[in-house]
Order: structure tokens, then C-alpha cells, then sequence
């Protein structure tokens, strides 16, 4: 669908001032496409990566002529792909333009970060304006690196961490991926070790999930995991990550105190996300989009002052309330339900206060007060709940 800002614009309906916003760069390419990855990446060409910088340049200036008065961006995440293979140059020229073009109050500038990726660039992205990291270490076990046909070794994940602490950095996330086909007890002491002796800030704790369309789901009915076996594991590390002093906020995402992902917080917390960048997804009062995932047709639309959008949903209030509800609940914390009943007052709230009172029962959901929330103990189950509760 080929739209112009100004038609976003004009099916915009903002009561709220003050609206804080997050900004997401989708850079799609990597060394090599990882074999569960389902996001939009490929290994990259020079001559497009030279095509998505000048593209991303324009879509700033574009989206910002219609909409850099409705709000203020308070965080930018640079995700992919591997965004890493930016130079600090351009990560210092991109964080410029969109603070020339919006209004900005950056407190928090995450780069998502391969070990693979050279740690000299570290300092040159510190100068840069990043505070955050998000490295994508996925195990501490060589042997499930390999099986997950990731570049890089343990030691390079050691090295890396030793590198961004010397570099200035002192808000770290790793990544890890559980549950997979042949993980077992080794594998988990190994990467309870490396938290342990990393020791991040945040830690974000990931099962598979979306194999039907990626080479690794081969990998998986040969050797398939378990409901039980998977049950068993993701206990395992709630347990262990809390004997190591960290909070879980968030289904996959721990951290200590004072370190939860703010940029992140925006989409489980309904918030604006404007996002750049082919198969970038933005999401504003009661408008979603989502630019189209191909670099050519995203970047032809952009040249001709247009936006071409995989999806484009005028939301209702019911349909809104819902996916309010199915993020806010993915929180330790949950929602404010009396909030969201002012927030939402035109709608009849009776067959949710029912199915609460019955999920409640069960012991599937808790409200204590006006908070809503689902126990950590069935965050499991989250999906199982939210379906029984939404439809």
C-alpha cells in the first residue's frame, strides 16, 4: 500500500500532550542469515547499505514533517539484522538527524551488538551517543553456538563484554536463546556461569517460537523439545537469575535494579514507537503501520516522498483494548485496570470483569487493587490466558 505522512496524519486522533515516544532503525543486514531467524535480514551488499542510509535519511525528514509535533522521543533502538556493522559514524549522523527533525530527549540509545562484530568499533559508538548494548550471545556453550550456525565463539562473547566495560559501557544486555534441541544441564551451567561471571545488567531469556518458515525447524523435528522439557528449563533460569540478583519484568527479560529496557517498556506498555527502515513497524494512538520488507520498493517510495506499508490498521477502541491488554499483561508487573476502564470508558467492560474473576480463580490471573497481572509462575501459559480472557 503506497500512502503519503500527510494521509497518516489525517486519520490521527491524539488527546493526550506530552506523548513520550521511542524511535526503532531496522537495519536488515548480517554476515549470514542466522537459521531461526525470522526477521527481515540477509547478508548485505555495500551499494545497499548505501541505499538504506540514504533512505533512512529521507524517511526521517518525511515522517517528521507531518508528525514531530505530536511527540517527543525519549528512545532509540537500532535493531536488525546486525546494526553493529553501522560504522559509529553513521550511527552519530542518524541520532543527529532525527534530533534536528523531533523533538528529543534521548535518555536511552540501545545498538544491538554481534560478538562477531569487531570490538574496536566499541569507543567510536560510545562517542556516538549509544549508552545501551543488547549483545546477541545467545549460549555460553560452543557446541549449541555451532548448532544455531552463529558466527562467533564463547570466548568471543567474553572478549566483547571485556571490551564494551573498557569502552565506558555500563548497561549491557544479553541476549540467550533456551530450550533449544539438545540443550541440558552442562548447557545450562554454562550459560548460568557466563551471567554469573559477565554479569550484565539485563538478561533476556528467549524459546523458539515462529519456526514454520526458517531452515532450523528441520533441526527441531529431529530432535523436538518437549512441552514438559521446556517447562522444566524456563523454571530453571527464572529460579537461577533471581539467585543471581535479578528481577523479572517481563516473560523473556530480567534484569537488576533500575536497568529494565526502557525502549522495550514502550511496546509492552502501549506507548508510540515510530519505526525506520524496510519492515519497520510504528505504532501511534490508534494507528499501526508497517513499512514494506524489501529494501528496493521501500526505498523507491521514500525517493518519491511516499510510504510503502506492508500494513496500515485504523484501530477501534475494542480492538486497541486488546492489544493493550496482550502486552501490558507479558509484564511482572501487569496493568492498571482501573486506568484502562477511564482510558477506554465508551466500552462495556462486563464479560472481562467476568472472564477476570474466573481466570482469577483458577489462579490464572491476579488483581490486587487496580493491577491486573498474570502470576510469573503461569507466565508460561501467558498465550493460553490472554486467549481465554481477549476471545
Amino acid at each position: 500500500m503506497i500512502l503519503s505522512p500527510g494521509q497518516l496524519k489525517g486519520k490521527l486522533k491524539i488527546k493526550e500532550k506530552n506523548l513520550k515516544a521511542g524511535a526503532y532503525f531496522h537495519y536488515p543486514f548480517c554476515l549470514k542469515k542466522c537459521p531461526y531467524c525470522h526477521f527481515y535480514s540477509y547478508p548485505g551488499q555495500e551499494e545497499e547499505h548505501r541505499l538504506w542510509l540514504s533512505g533512512i535519511q529521507q524517511e526521517i525528514s518525511l515522517v517528521a514533517e507531518q508528525l514531530s509535533g505530536l511527540f517527543e522521543i525519549e528512545t532509540v533502538y537500532f535493531g536488525g539484522g546486525t546494526p553493529s556493522s553501522l560504522r559509529p559514524e553513521e550511527i552519530e549522523g542518524l541520532l543527529s538527524s532525527l534530533s534536528k527533525n523531533f523533538n528529543c530527549d534521548l535518555k536511552e540509545i540501545t545498538l544491538e551488538f554481534n560478538p562477531e562484530t569487531s570490538g574496536q568499533k566499541l569507543l567510536g559508538f560510545k562517542q556516538a551517543g549509544v549508552n545501551r548494548l543488547s549483545l546477541g550471545a545467545q549460549s555460553f556453550s560452543d557446541w549449541m553456538l555451532k548448532s544455531l550456525g552463529r558466527l562467533h565463539s564463547v570466548d568471543d562473547i567474553f572478549e566483547t563484554i571485556n571490551q564494551a566495560r573498557k569502552a565506558g559501557f555500563t548497561n549491557l544486555n544479553l541476549d540467550l536463546m533456551i530450550g533449544l534441541p539438545g540443550e541440558d544441564t552442562p548447557v545450562f551451567e554454562d550459560n548460568t556461569k557466563g551471567i554469573e561471571i559477565t554479569r550484565p545488567e539485563q538478561v533476556a531469556v528467549y524459546m523458539l517460537e515462529e519456526l514454520d518458515e526458517v531452515p532450523f525447524k528441520k533441526a527441531w523435528e529431529e530432535n523436538p523439545v518437549s512441552e514438559e522439557e521446556l517447562a522444566e528449563t524456563y523454571e530453571n533460569y527464572q529460579t537461577a537469575l533471581g539467585q543471581l540478583g535479578y528481577e523479572q519484568y517481563e516473560i523473556s527479560n530480567y534484569a537488576r535494579q533500575g536497568y529494565a529496557c526502557r525502549h522495550n517498556l514502550k511496546y509492552w506498555e502501549y506507548k508510540p514507537v515510530i519505526g525506520f527502515g524496510p519492515s519497520a513497524a510504528s505504532h501511534l494512538a490508534f494507528l499501526r503501520w508497517q513499512d514494506i520488507p524489501d529494501l528496493k520498493l521501500w526505498s523507491k517510495a521514500i525517493l518519491e516522498s511516499q510510504m510503502n506499508l506492508s500494513e496500515y490498521l485504523v484501530l477501534s477502541q475494542e480492538t486497541a483494548l486488546k492489544e493493550k491488554l496482550m502486552s501490558g499483561l507479558r509484564l511482572a508487573a501487569g496493568v492498571d485496570w482501573g486506568l484502562i476502564k477511564e482510558e477506554y470508558a465508551g466500552l462495556d467492560f462486563s464479560s472481562y470483569e467476568e472472564k477476570i474473576t474466573e481466570l482469577a480463580a483458577n489462579g490464572c490471573l491476579e488483581l490486587a487493587g487496580s493491577r491486573l497481572r498474570i502470576p510469573s509462575s503461569r507466565f508460561l501459559v501467558a498465550n493460553l490466558i490472554l486467549s481465554e480472557l481477549l476471545f
